[in-house]
Parts: C-alpha cells; structure tokens; sequence
C-alpha cells in the first residue's frame, strides 16, 4: 500500500456530523425531497432499512429537545438545508420546531426489511406536488431525485470510499497501517487535526453538564474517597463521554464522525487524545497516534458494516482506541494486533439498540475495555490464537467479528425493532 491510498481513506471517512447521523440522514432525504417541490406539506412518508430506524429511534435532534424519525422528517422538511449534508439541521430554529409540533399532516415511518445497508426514501408530498429522494449506501449519499414524475437527479450508486480508491482490504495488514502513521508526513494528516479539534470542543460542551452526566458521578464518588484519583483512565472517560453526551442529548455542535457516525468517531480519537495529553506526549505523536486509531475503526467496520447488530462505537472506534494507545505506548504491530484481539475477547456480543443518552455509557465501558487491552498487550500478554472468536491473527478477528455480525446477530435487528415498535 502506498502513503496516497491510507490518506484519501482517511479523508474519505472522516467528515463533520451535527447530531446522531441517522437522524442527520433521514433529515437530509425529507429536506431534499421537499426542496424537489415546494409549497405547503400535506404528507410526508419515509422508508428506511431497519438499522437506521433503529438508530434514529430514541435520537435527541441537534438544538432541540424533540427524539425521533418523525421529528428528523418534519424538520428537514420545514428548514433544512440539504446543501450541508449531515449538518442539514444547522440553522433550524425555535419557530421550525414550534412548526413541527403543530404539524397537523400523516407522516409515516415504514421499515423495509429487505434493505440490509443503509437506505433511506422520503416522499414528501406539498400543494405543488410530490418530492421524492432517495439515499442508499452511505448516509449522505443521495442517489434519486424526482419531482412528480420527472427525474431531477439520478446518480451511480456509490462505491465505498475504499473501493473507489482501490483500496483492497483483503489485502491490508495491522503491519502495513502502523507502519504508515510512523512515516507519513504530518501535514497529510490535517484531517486528523481538526477530528481532534472539533471532538475535543463538542467534549467541553458536554463537561457543563448534559446527558448522563458521566464523569460528575465519577468525580463524586472520587470526593467519597471509594474510587481512585485523577487517574489517566479516568481522564479518558472524562473527556470521552463528556463528547458523547454532548452529541446523543443534541446540543448543537458537531462532532467529526468516521464510517459515518459521530460516536466511532469520539471514541476512536478522545482515549487515545487523552493518554497522549496526560503523559505528555506531542501534538504530532497524538495525532499519528489518532491516524492509526481511524484507520483500525475503518478496517474492523469494514467487515461488521456501518450499521450492524454489534456495537461498533466500542469494538470498532474501541479496538481502534486501544491501537492508538499501544502505539503512544511505544508498542508495534505486534502489540497493536494483541490489543485489538482482546476488545474482541472483552466485548464481542455487546448489542447495538439505536442511538440514545445510553449509548455514553457503552462508550465508558469501552473507554475502560481500550485501556485495558492495552496496557495487556504493553506487558506482553496476547488472547491465544483460535480462541473463541479470536482468530490466526488481528485480521482473522476482524473478519471473525464481521461474520458474527452479518450471520449471527441478524435476527437480533429485528427483535430490537419490534421491541421498539410493541414494546412500550
């Protein structure tokens, strides 16, 4: 592999994202299909894969206190802004909100189980018609637009970022990518500087006091003199969580997602930001350091999927966290690969119920989980070979893990959305 391709994969995937990308998606697909027509709403209809209904179920929408695919829909609808992408949300107001909730219209969510990547349909119809866009594959990948029956837009599908590169998984190794974030040349890494940037700004949101509130319980039972100090895990569950509940309570600043989600992209970048900063190591090391992390995220959700039964916030942006900090820590491919074996052996079978407040709490265990793993590998120890979804090597794991996914967890997706649906 040469420099050029790990890079373009970098930029490809890292990219800014206002609230939970689910939400942001379904958003997106109402805003540009209402802008198809215009005029006043009559209805609004949307069709989903059942993993972006999943996510967006129990989602905050960013500057709001409303949850929700139907709340996402409306206010696309009534003031998004397509033209941003995930960030379609940026300028909705207390009015457009106020709009939304008066909103006398059917707007209906229909789950398609027949998609199983990310697919999305909004049908908007107005008194100047019916708006119709269509969002496939990725989550701001619009590859339909229609007014009536005329076609306004019709792209090619697109191919994964990778792919389109010419990327081959297959063919990349733990060895190859570690080797790349120690030679690269700092100033191909920009994008890495701004996820730390904009991660570490949403992290000082969420510190004031939102969501879960993680790291004031921490700090409280620290005050009692029952849970240990100030220490470099602790600092790392401050500074992540604080990020994560910043995003899922929707507090209207981005965060720097990659593969598409906000929360891979906190958790792949904010433990190892921390470690780097609490043992003083450079910014230029950090951020290498957060290269790797990224690059470790892309590969394992390149087998799991971008939206899976699994959790990928903590055993894709967790197993990448954990690489991360084994190469602050002066480890090699060797030790990275140990660390990724073990978020596999500690957190494997860790569900994915949709985005929500909770999902804070699942990144804390993988904070914790990073750290460990690491620091396991730092001292030489390594899950054996072939043991229970561990496989020959790092990237057997990884492709272990996709399977369990694709294959085994796959009828969990649709329990979890029938809970979600009847179980109230």
């Amino acid at each position: 592999m040469t420099i050029f391709d790990y890079t373009v994969l970098l930029k490809s995937e890292i990219k800014p994202a206002l609230g939970v990308t689910e939400v942001g998606a379904i958003a997106l697909a109402a805003a540009r299909a209402y802008d198809a027509v215009g005029g006043s709403l009559l209805h609004i209809e949307m069709t989903m894969n059942g993993g972006m209904y999943k996510n967006a179920f129990s989602c905050a929408i960013p500057g709001t206190e409303e949850l929700g695919c139907e709340m996402a829909a409306a206010l696309g609808a009534l003031g998004g802004d397509w033209q941003l992408g995930l960030e379609v949300l940026k300028n909705i107001t207390p009015d457009h909100v106020a709009q939304a909730k008066a909103l006398s219209i059917p707007i209906e969510i229909h789950v398609d189980e027949t998609k199983e990547s990310i697919f999305i349909e909004a049908e908007v119809t107005t008194t100047k018609g019916v708006g119709l866009c269509r969002i496939e594959d990725f989550h701001a990948n619009i590859v339909y637009v229609a007014k009536d029956d005329k076609v306004l837009f019709e792209g090619e599908k697109v191919e994964a970022a990778a792919q389109g590169n010419g990327f081959d998984f297959e063919a990349v190794t733990v060895a190859d990518m570690v080797d790349y974030v120690k030679n690269v040349p700092i100033e191909e890494l920009d994008c890495i500087k701004g996820m730390i940037e904009m991660n570490c700004q949403l992290s000082a949101e969420g510190e004031k006091g939102v969501g879960l509130s993680i790291w004031k319980t921490l700090s409280a039972f620290q005050s009692k003199g029952v849970l240990g100090g100030n220490d470099m895990i602790y600092a790392a569950q401050k500074l992540t969580c604080s990020a994560m509940d910043a995003r899922l309570a929707g507090l209207p600043f981005a965060a720097m997602s990659i593969v598409g989600s906000g929360s891979h992209g906190i958790l792949c970048s904010m433990p190892v930001v921390s470690y780097g900063r609490y043992t003083g190591k450079s910014e230029e090391e950090i951020i290498r350091a957060v290269a790797l992390s990224g690059l470790i995220t892309i590969y394992s959700k390149h087998y799991t999927g971008r939206l899976s039964a699994l959790c990928g916030c903590v055993l894709g942006g967790g197993s990448g966290a954990a690489s991360g900090i084994v190469y602050l820590m002066g480890g090699g491919a060797k030790e990275v690969s140990a660390a990724m074996d073990h978020m596999a052996a500690n957190l494997t079978g860790m569900i994915c119920d949709g985005g929500s407040t909770g999902c804070a709490l699942k990144a804390s265990a993988g904070v914790y989980s990073a750290y460990l793993s690491a620091m396991l590998a730092m001292e030489g120890v390594a899950i054996p070979h072939n043991f229970g979804v561990i496989g020959s090597s790092a990237e057997q794991t990884e492709k272990n893990l996709g399977r369990i996914s694709d294959e085994g967890m796959a009828p969990m997706d649709a329990t979890i959305i029938d809970v979600m649906q009847k179980g109230k």
